[in-house]
């Protein structure tokens, strides 16, 4: 019990941390490039989360992707519920590193998409959102 709690706290920890303080390096990153002129598209965060290895924090499993959302109702529904949604995002993100990785697999591309798909849809309340993974990175230490 005390392992997930500490899971858990690393996870928010992980998920509250802000961007950097410095203007310049706030833009120098690859995710800053323009991945699409489509009005439809919304770019999203990085979601990271902790795995377990045994009884340990094995890592950290980082997941960049953006929403495809054509319908304009519901993608300003998106904007408005960024944090809601990212919340979402986290706690599926920390559920499947805590309870549906083994450490020294690969991360299951197409079940995070699938808990990232639920998590959006039940958050937005209706489907017409789609999860477009850009990158799933694993940080071991």
């Amino acid at each position: 019990m005390e392992q997930l709690l500490a899971l858990i706290l690393a996870s928010a920890a992980l998920a509250l941390s802000g961007p950097p303080a410095d203007e310049s390096e706030a833009h120098s990153g690859p995710s800053d490039r323009v991945l699409s002129t489509s009005p439809s598209y919304v770019r999203m965060e990085p979601v990271s989360a902790s795995v377990r290895a045994g009884g340990y924090v094995g890592g950290v499993l980082e997941v960049q992707f953006s929403l495809d959302i054509p319908d304009e109702a519901l993608r300003e529904q998106a904007r408005d519920s960024m944090l809601r949604l990212r919340d979402g995002y986290t706690t599926v993100l920390t559920s499947y590193g805590g309870l549906g990785y083994r450490a020294g697999d690969v991360p299951d591309f197409v079940r995070i998409t699938r808990l990232l798909q639920q998590s959006t849809d039940r958050t937005l309340g209706t489907r017409g959102a789609q999860v477009l993974i850009r990158a799933i990175a694993l940080h071991e230490p």
